[in-house]
């Protein structure tokens, strides 16, 4: 299965839980909310070097072509690339110094984890029924290491440092995401009890770190979905959702307001 056939597969991700947090509706409209765009560009590249090297080129098409190094504002240079763009289908274009980055962070992911990225499974689907919540679950680690229990999520990131990726996990609810990984395994019968992530920083000199995710995070998680779910089914079963949110200044700021 593709990642596109993964997300328009039924079912709820770990993903989703991000407008599942705002509403249902959110939830329910998904399709008006996909994140994509250049931005996303570069770590999907690292991924596949990392994880599926054979298939990079088939999903991905470095901008190095013949004329590729003439002015820009040249005819000549618009016409090498326009030849060249009719044969790249539908692979995403990667400028050449983005290429070359994600190719360094990836050989440095590489030197320094490269062995936990061996004897598992690369970006496989799963699927499982959940009777307490009533919907499909469904979850599609970056690594699967079934000979060791493990699930390894690689990520990239501004700061890898155990400060700044551990502010990342909790904004980014990477927690709720290892915790909703960890449990839908389970459920589909496989034997998984830990959860790694292995960061990249995205600036030279592209330091690398291996995390092992701690328990109370992971329950922390767990705690966070089951209550993320129990909204969704109320809304499944009574069709009534709340968009409505209580906002106000900050505690700083209304201190100065007193």
């Amino acid at each position: 299965m593709t990642n596109a056939e993964y997300h328009a597969a039924p079912g709820i991700s770990s993903s989703d839980f991000r407008l599942l947090e705002l509403s249902p509706l959110h939830l329910e409209h998904k399709d008006l909310f996909k994140l994509e765009g250049s931005q996303f560009d570069l770590g999907s590249l690292v991924h596949k070097m990392v994880l599926e090297p054979d298939d990079v080129l088939k999903e991905f098409a470095p901008e190095d072509f013949e004329g590729c190094d003439l002015d820009k504002r040249t005819n000549a240079y618009k016409e090498a690339k326009k030849k060249w763009l009719s044969s790249v289908g539908d692979r995403t274009v990667i400028p050449k110094d983005v290429w070359d980055q994600a190719q360094r962070m990836a050989d440095n992911v590489k030197a320094i984890a490269g062995n936990l990225f061996e004897n598992g499974q690369a970006e496989e689907s799963f699927f499982v029924e959940d009777d307490l919540f009533e919907v499909t679950r469904k979850c599609r680690p970056d690594y699967y290491r079934e000979d060791l229990g493990i699930v390894i999520d690689l990520k990239t990131t501004k700061d890898g440092s155990a400060y700044g990726f551990g502010k990342s996990i909790y904004d980014y609810r990477y927690h709720r995401q290892a915790a909703w990984y960890l449990s839908t395994l389970q459920m589909a019968g496989k034997q998984v009890d830990k959860f790694i992530f292995v960061t990249v920083e995205t600036s030279k000199p592209f330091m690398v770190a291996v995390w092992e995710i701690d328990e109370a995070s992971i329950e922390a998680g767990k705690l966070n979905y089951e209550r993320l779910l129990m909204q969704w089914q109320q809304y499944k079963r009574s069709g009534v959702a709340s968009v409505v949110h209580p906002i106000g200044i900050p505690d700083w700021a209304l201190a100065k307001e007193v």
